[in-house]
């Protein structure tokens, strides 16, 4: 399933289940499907996709110890037909036509169907990257990580993001990105170590993953519950950016969990 917003194209690629009132202090006690949102984006010769959702090979990939805790505890649906490969397939978007994949974090439903892309080159925080590197595989899961979801040869195929020309917009820390012109990493900290977000500044359009679960967490007693946080990296830098982005009016703001 798919639907634009400007130029960027939005796809949903798998989801999990949770409640409302985990994701909203005002949210109902009702089942909800938590969509895997990635979205593409053109350039000028091929395509950038924010996130990657699920493959189809998630169960296979989670079925052995430590990813089967994953599985457990957030069990995913991805029929094929919705994974984001299939669906540019579908709208004569070849894989290899997507040039990068920015990558927002580390968790599964981001990093799912990165295995699906072999010639794309990897964009993302070389801290993000790095921390979670040097934990066990069971420690990686805990996080939210599964590492047998990065390709063989990620870090041959990956481009850190450079923090060497770091410019302030409205109390958020953001980088020029080399080669991508009109395209800035956003620091959005608090839900993961390294989140980033991707602002497209022609469009004023900011993709900001995981910073908030709707949009209706922008508003003042609205932030996710407290065992939502409880999970988040760092609560008070979690609410900072939540705080910076309500005060960001003028800038249309996409999340990757947000309900269609």
């Amino acid at each position: 399933m798919s639907r634009n917003v400007g130029n960027i194209k939005i796809l949903s690629c798998g989801y999990c289940t949770q409640l409302e009132r985990v994701a909203s202090k005002q949210g109902r006690w009702k089942w909800l499907h938590f969509q895997a949102r990635c979205f593409l984006v053109p350039l000028q010769e091929g395509y950038l996709l924010f996130d990657s959702g699920y493959s189809a090979d998630v169960g296979r990939i989670m079925q052995s110890w430590p990813a089967l805790l994953y599985k457990t505890l957030i069990p995913v649906t991805i029929p094929f037909s919705q994974t984001a490969v299939a669906q540019l397939s579908e709208l004569g978007i070849s894989k290899d036509d997507i040039k990068y994949i920015f990558i927002s974090h580390f968790h599964a439903d981001h990093i799912g169907g990165l295995r699906d892309f072999p010639k794309a080159r990897f964009i993302c925080s070389q801290e993000g990257y790095q921390a979670l590197k040097k934990l066990s595989k069971f420690r990686q899961v805990c996080k939210g990580f599964v590492s047998k979801f990065l390709p063989d040869d990620f870090e041959q195929r990956v481009v850190f993001v450079s923090t060497s020309n770091a410019q302030k917009l409205n109390n958020l820390t953001v980088y020029p990105l080399a080669d991508l012109p009109n395209l800035y990493a956003v620091e959005l900290p608090g839900h993961a170590k390294g989140q980033l977000g991707l602002w497209l500044k022609n469009e004023n359009i900011l993709l900001a993953a995981d910073a908030a679960w709707r949009q209706t967490n922008l508003k003042l007693g609205a932030e996710p519950s407290s065992i939502a946080l409880l999970f988040s990296e760092d609560k008070i830098c979690y609410l900072q950016t939540l705080s910076a982005l309500a005060n960001w009016p003028e800038v249309q703001i996409l999340f990757t969990h947000e309900e269609e």
